[in-house]
C-alpha cells in the first residue's frame, strides 16, 4: 500500500543562498515521494539534537560544496591499453608512482563511488592540462567526501577519497571538503546510516529516474553529534575498512599477474 501524507505547499519550497548553476532563488522539490514523514522527520529530529550541525556550516567546511565537471577523457574507452594515470594499480598489484607529475590524472565517475568506498578500477583519465585548469572546481584531495548526486539507483552513495594522488570527479559527484579529516570520515559514515540516507532522499529533485540532489541541499543535512573520542574511533574504523578494500584489489591483481 502506498504511503500517504499531507504537507503544505510552502513546506516544499527551499530558499537558495544564491542563484549558482542557473537555479532559481526558490528551489521547489518536485518528487512527492520524498515528502513522506520518514524523510522529513529525519531532518527535523536530527536538527533538534544538542550540538547537531549542518554539513554546509562554514565553521567546518574548507570550501564551498560543489559538483565536479564533465571530463574530457584522455583515454579511449575501447582501448584498455590507453588507460594510464598516476596512482592506478598496475597488473602486478603496485601503484603507478609519478614523481615528475607528467602522467595523466585519475577521473572518477559516479560508478566509482560505491557505498562506503571508491572503486578506482572503474576510473578513467584526463590530461594534466585538464586537471590543472579544472582542479579548483573538480579536483579532489585526500579526505574529501564524495557523494553521488544524480541518477535513480546511484544517488546517495557516499565514500571518502583516501588517496594521495590527484584526481577529478565528473558533474554527477558532489565534493564536500572539511577542515578536520576526522570529522570528514565521521560525517561520511553518518551519511550512510538510515537517518543520513533519509535526509539525502528528502532533498531529491526530479522524477522518472532523472533525479538529483543539489550541493546547497546537501549542505542542509543535519549531522548527529557525538563525543570526539567516539568520532575518532568511528573515523579510524571506517578508514581502516576502506584500506582493506584497496589492499584486496592490489592483492588480487598481484595474484593473477603470473597466470
Amino acid at each position: 500500500m502506498a504511503i500517504f501524507t499531507k504537507r503544505r505547499h510552502a513546506d516544499s519550497l527551499l530558499e537558495l543562498k544564491s542563484a549558482e548553476d542557473g537555479l532559481f532563488k526558490i528551489n521547489h522539490i518536485y518528487e512527492p515521494e520524498f515528502h513522506q514523514d520518514k524523510y522529513v522527520d529525519a531532518c527535523i529530529e536530527t536538527s533538534k539534537l544538542e550540538d547537531s550541525f549542518q554539513i554546509g556550516d562554514e565553521k567546518y567546511i574548507a570550501k564551498s560544496i560543489t559538483r565536479g565537471k564533465q571530463p574530457f577523457y584522455a583515454d579511449n574507452e575501447d582501448d584498455p591499453d590507453s588507460l594510464f594515470w598516476e596512482g592506478m594499480v598496475l597488473p602486478d598489484g603496485t601503484r603507478l608512482i609519478d614523481e615528475d607529475c607528467k602522467e595523466n590524472v585519475c577521473a572518477l565517475k559516479s560508478n566509482s563511488v560505491r557505498s562506503g568506498f571508491i572503486d578506482t578500477s572503474l576510473a578513467r583519465s584526463v590530461t594534466r592540462e585538464f586537471y590543472e585548469k579544472n582542479k579548483d572546481k573538480a579536483g579532489v584531495k585526500k579526505n574529501d567526501i564524495l557523494i553521488n548526486s544524480t541518477g535513480d539507483g546511484t544517488i546517495g552513495r557516499v565514500a571518502v577519497f583516501n588517496y594521495d594522488f590527484p584526481a577529478v570527479v565528473d558533474g554527477h559527484i558532489t565534493i564536500v571538503r572539511f577542515k578536520d579529516p576526522v570529522l570528514a570520515w565521521y560525517v561520511a559514515a553518518f551519511l550512510q546510516t538510515e537517518t543520513g540516507q533519509n535526509q539525502i532522499y528528502r532533498y531529491i529533485n526530479g522524477s522518472s529516474g532523472q533525479v538529483e540532489i543539489y550541493p546547497q541541499d546537501i549542505g542542509r543535512i543535519w549531522v548527529k553529534p557525538c563525543e570526539r573520542e567516539k568520532m575518532s574511533r568511528i573515523a579510524k574504523s571506517f578508514e581502516a575498512a576502506c584500506k582493506k578494500h584497496d589492499d584486496f584489489y592490489k592483492d588480487l591483481k598481484a595474484a593473477l599477474y603470473d597466470i
